[in-house]
């Protein structure tokens, strides 16, 4: 697979600064993981197929089976904030 990013750059794009040693290691880490991508859409599916085995260990996912379960009320959710208002959250703003 080709290489088609920079990860110099993307650091720049994401505002955060990576050390020579951090810079390789991303780079090698988003390289397998673009391989996986790539692997994932180059996969020929039979539209008749109901399980798609892509586990890295070649396992099958063991999924659990969706439960409804009770839930908190509005007021009990609120119950332990610090501040509430109007039945919100109070929060301190993130920007000024």
């Amino acid at each position: 697979m080709s290489k088609d990013f920079d990860i110099k750059n993307i650091a720049k794009l994401a505002s955060i600064n990576l050390s020579e040693d951090e810079q390789k290691e991303l780079d090698n880490d988003l390289s397998i993981i673009l391989e996986h991508v790539k692997a994932l859409s180059d996969l020929k599916l039979d539209t008749e197929q109901k399980e798609i085995f892509i586990h890295p260990l070649e396992k099958e996912l063991e999924l659990q089976e969706d439960k409804l379960v009770e839930s908190l009320t509005h007021e009990e959710a609120l119950s332990n904030a610090p501040k509430s208002k109007d039945g919100k959250f109070v929060v301190p703003p993130s920007m000024e």
